[in-house]
């Protein structure tokens, strides 16, 4: 059979699969805020820490790990623990500096999120990020010395001959897709499987733990999965661009 058929059956059958967790991800994370969010309005603060840590764990970008700090900073102030309410406005504003309070709060939960707010903007302020288009500085190992005309050795006669190549580099990727989505799938049932734990836990510190790994392998897993689709998309890619065409060989002779 063709190596090509095989290499495009391949990718049709792994990235639906493989771009589901992408999709499922932003649903997640919308259900774990809105449930942590009925949870603070129904006083109960821990169910709503717990979702809050399932929604970090799927977050995909420095704009939601900001609104489930920023919301977490709310409920932290609800059970009375103000330093770490602070820390964790002050993580949430960090992230998205002009965000507004999700949900109503007291004057004092108010006051202390508007000062947080205040004393980012004022580190923001300090060190600024440079733009994106700004111009990067070139270093004495970017300088490339070139010879004068003269110094130029006349190039050699060169004889180039035709051959076929063998399909080395769609292979290798194709077996890096496999490896990696294997190792990405396993991942994430662990981290599946320390979501479920968490939520048999009886003891806070253990399901913090648990929903920590959680999130962590949520992330290697996605990062692989990735990564799988990638090869496996070069790997199709690189054999169609190839396979077909000789490379050429040079043999110099003086």
């Amino acid at each position: 059979m063709d190596l090509r058929i095989v290499l495009g059956v391949a990718l049709m059958l792994v990235s639906p699969a493989w771009s589901q967790p992408v999709a499922a991800s932003d649903a997640d994370f919308q259900a774990r805020m809105s449930a942590a969010s009925r949870a603070y309005e129904e006083l109960d603060y821990e169910h709503s820490l717990e979702q809050l840590d399932a929604a970090k764990a799927v977050a995909r970008d420095g704009g939601e790990r900001g609104r489930v700090a920023i919301l977490r900073g709310i409920v932290l102030a609800d059970l009375g623990r103000r330093q770490d309410s602070l820390a964790a406005f002050k993580e949430g504003l960090s992230l998205l500096p002009d965000a507004s309070l999700p949900v109503k709060v007291s004057p004092k939960v108010s006051r202390d999120f508007e000062e947080v707010r205040r004393n980012v903007q004022r580190e923001l302020a300090r060190s600024p990020r440079p733009p994106p288009d700004a111009p990067v500085a070139m270093t004495d190992a970017q300088l490339v010395s070139v010879p004068s005309p003269g110094l130029v050795p006349p190039p050699a006669q060169e004889e180039v001959h035709r051959t076929r190549s063998h399909p080395v580099l769609p292979l290798a990727l194709l077996g890096g897709g496999v490896v990696l989505g294997g190792i990405g799938s396993y991942v994430g049932l662990q981290s599946r499987s320390n979501v479920n734990a968490a939520r048999e836990d009886a003891f806070y510190s253990d399901r913090t733990a648990h929903l920590d790994s959680a999130r962590g392998q949520a992330l290697a897993a996605n990062i692989l999965l990735g990564a799988a689709v990638t090869a496996a998309a070069g790997a199709a890619v690189t054999w169609l661009l190839t396979g077909d065409s000789p490379s050429p060989r040079t043999e110099v002779s003086p």
